[in-house]
């Protein structure tokens, strides 16, 4: 679970957002909306620990969220826009040391078997500095397969993917959600989120638009704030 109590994060002295107060429940699936300049990716970089904020404060599974202490985000998995992968290696390269930094060590085979799963398994030694915009968001979901973790955050999980790729990504968040993990999204389709998410944070006028279950939220009050006419 990941709580967060009254954080303020500015830029340049303009408030992104005020005294932000949200719980995210173990074993839930979130997704976090709003409008481009919301605040969605920021924030998710908070919860990171990758983003420093002015005020308030964070608990990830009950540790307090510190930027000097690495073990208090142990159990997260961060998936921002930039992997922060090499490109110049290949993607049996990068699995490898990555997992490395959380522990694991995998064999060329495992790594391979998790590769064939998420479609990359044509061009495993291949340097991913030539793969697509899809073949990168694949190469996250068997990042996500090999790391451990508890809190995955996973900023626009659908970004360049074919309808193939969706289904693939779909089928992974259900696997991991009927494995009781947590789950916080950021995405753009208010209608996917209400239709798979279990919970729905929405930023809106510097603060909270929406925080609520799902199944509690009306459409058309969601779509009204994110076009901000509400």
């Amino acid at each position: 679970m990941i709580e967060l109590l009254n954080v303020t994060k500015s830029f340049y002295h303009k408030p992104l957002f005020r005294d932000l107060s949200v719980q995210f429940e173990s074993g839930n699936m979130s997704a976090i909306l709003g409008k481009n300049g919301a605040g969605k990716s920021t924030l998710l970089r908070i919860m990171a620990g990758l983003t420093a904020f002015e005020s308030g404060r964070i608990n990830v599974c009950g540790t307090p969220l510190k930027s000097n202490n690495p073990l208090s985000r142990k159990a997260v998995l961060y998936i921002g826009h930039a992997p922060g992968l090499y490109p110049p290696l290949s993607a049996v390269e990068n699995l490898r040391i990555a997992a490395m930094f959380y522990g694991k060590n995998y064999s060329d085979s495992e790594i391979l078997d998790t590769l064939s799963q998420v479609g990359l398994d044509r061009q495993p030694d291949d340097s991913i500095r030539i793969y697509s915009q899809g073949m990168m968001q694949r190469l996250k979901l068997a990042l996500a397969i090999l790391i451990p973790w508890k809190v995955l955050l996973f900023d626009e999980p659908f970004t360049g993917l074919d309808e193939e790729g969706r289904i693939l990504t779909e089928s992974l968040l259900k696997s991991w959600q009927s494995e009781d993990k947590t789950i916080i999204l950021v995405v753009h389709n208010h209608e996917w989120a209400m239709k798979h998410c279990d919970h729905l944070l929405v930023l809106h006028d510097k603060g909270i638009g929406y925080d609520g279950k799902s199944s509690d939220a009306k459409s058309e009050n969601i779509a009204a704030m994110l076009q901000g006419i509400a």
